[in-house]
Order: structure tokens, then sequence, then C-alpha cells
């Protein structure tokens, strides 16, 4: 393994667990990374890089062989990979096993955070195909994350023999809108975590005929607040 990769990643696991402890992420992380120990860190980044690294070689000879490797890697391996994978296939391949095990953020990364941006953007050149009875429809999948595995396998995103991505974007039928919803509901729920909490602190007013009131948060009066 080189410095750089085994840098790389111990500096993403410290800085994750530093900054969950420093309660900038749910109470749930810091938890989790209480107990974390850098040859803790070191096993598990060792462990992850030498996997991916097969993975990455796979990505443009055997999509298949990558789809067995993903399978079998933990979900945190996984989000792992996904925070630093720049291959549009391995995302893909990433996304589509994770949110079949119902896996849709995981600290301050979600689905659809490196390709929801994509979706109904013309990326791959699309030839007309001939309708015959060996292509698949959308309609054949029993999700959209099926298809768009499917549709990697059979040479995605560069090729589109089953014509399951007409725009090109290279998203089979409903996964982009999917992805793209999944990502809109994460940044909503983010904006909402760490949105600014103003406070008010109740001040005493004594009004013209000596009662007093405090100003609620909403601007309106209450007499019993004093």
């Amino acid at each position: 393994m080189s410095q750089h990769s085994w840098e790389g990643v111990r500096t993403f696991v410290i800085q994750k667990c530093f900054s969950a402890l420093a309660g900038y992420w749910p109470t749930s992380a810091a938890a989790e990374c209480r107990y974390v120990s850098i040859p803790v860190i070191r096993l598990f980044a060792a462990s992850a890089l030498a996997s991916f690294g097969m993975l990455a070689a796979c990505t443009a000879t055997n999509p298949t062989r990558m789809v067995e490797i993903i399978e079998n890697k933990s979900s945190t391996e996984l989000w792992l990979e996904y925070g630093r994978s720049q291959s549009p296939i391995a995302l893909s391949l990433i996304e589509t096993e994770l949110v079949a095990r119902g896996e849709k953020t995981f600290l301050d990364y979600y689905i659809g955070q490196k390709t929801a941006n994509n979706v109904g953007i013309s990326r791959y050149v699309r030839a007309s195909t001939t309708i015959n009875a060996d292509l698949k429809n959308c309609s054949d999948f029993a999700t959209a994350g099926a298809a768009q595995r499917y549709f990697i396998q059979s040479g995605g995103p560069m090729k589109d023999p089953h014509n399951l991505d007409a725009d090109g974007d290279g998203l089979a039928c409903e996964w982009g809108t999917q992805i793209r919803r999944i990502a809109t509901d994460a940044k909503k729920r983010r904006r909402q975590t760490y949105a600014p909490q103003r406070t008010y602190s109740p001040h005493c007013y004594v009004g013209p005929r000596g009662g007093t009131y405090t100003i609620t948060a909403s601007g309106n009066k209450n007499y019993s607040g004093c």
C-alpha cells in the first residue's frame, strides 16, 4: 500500500471521528467513533484499500467481478469507497448495492451526492436500437436499482444495447429519478439538522398600566412569562 493511499484513508477516518466527537455529527456517530483507535483505523484502511484496489482494476474489464466484490463488502467499506471513488461505474454499482441494503446516508455522505447532478444531462452518445425480442425493458426489473446494475453489466454507461438509458445520462430507467429524490431529501434533512437555532432570552417589560409581559419567539406578548 502506498503512503499516499494510507494517509488519505487515515485522514478520512480521523477527521470523521474527530468531527463526530466535537459535536458536528449526530450522537450515534460520535458514540461509534469514541472507541476507534489508530491500530483499528490502520487495519480497516489496509483491508478496504486492498480490496478496492482490485475493484478499480475490474472497473473497465469485468463489471460482473466488480459486482461480486461490492456484494461481499460491508456497508461501511462501501461508503468509504464511495467517498474516494471517481469512477462512474464504481459509484453507480456502490449506490445500487447500498440502496438495496436500505442504506441512503452515512455520516456526511448520501446516495446521489456524486451522481444526482448528472440526471437528464446527455453524456453518452446513444444510437437507435433495433427492437427485438431479446431486449430488456424497464418493466422487466423489480427495482430501478436492478435495472441500473444490469445496464452497467451490459456495457453501460458507454454502451446501451437494451436502450435502458435513452437520454444518455448514464442512468437507466427511473434510477436517476430515485437517486435525485434521495439526494434532495438528504440535503433537506442536513439543512434542518445543522441550521443554527435562534435562542430567545425572555425580558420582562412593564405595560402602561403596570402589567408585565415578555415577548415570545413569534413576536407576541406573553403576560404570564415574568
